[in-house]
């Protein structure tokens, strides 16, 4: 999958350091967001937030899935086991 944008700076703010980590997490295997919170240390409102945005870049899709005993979850996968985002300068 290829990403494309025409301002560099809109490249990088959309794949922060902490973007690209969650990224690089469900790219290995699908992941819940208690999951991801606690793999990459972050609170889970922030996890939200950037899968939320990250979906609807189209970079990730989610599900939600029963967790017996807990109510329902949702698991989170990567669109593709590689992406290149490029950014066109002039």
């Amino acid at each position: 999958m290829t990403l494309s944008f025409e301002d560099p700076q809109q490249m990088f703010s959309v794949l922060s350091e902490a973007r690209r980590r969650l990224m690089l997490e469900v790219m290995h295997e699908p992941r819940t967001i208690n999951e991801l919170t606690h793999r990459l240390n972050r609170n889970r409102s922030a996890i939200t937030k950037d899968v939320g945005f990250l979906e609807k870049m189209g970079l990730l899709v989610s599900q939600r899935q029963a967790n017996p005993g807990h109510g329902i979850q949702k698991l989170v996968r990567s669109v593709a086991p590689k992406i290149e985002m490029v950014a066109t300068l002039g």
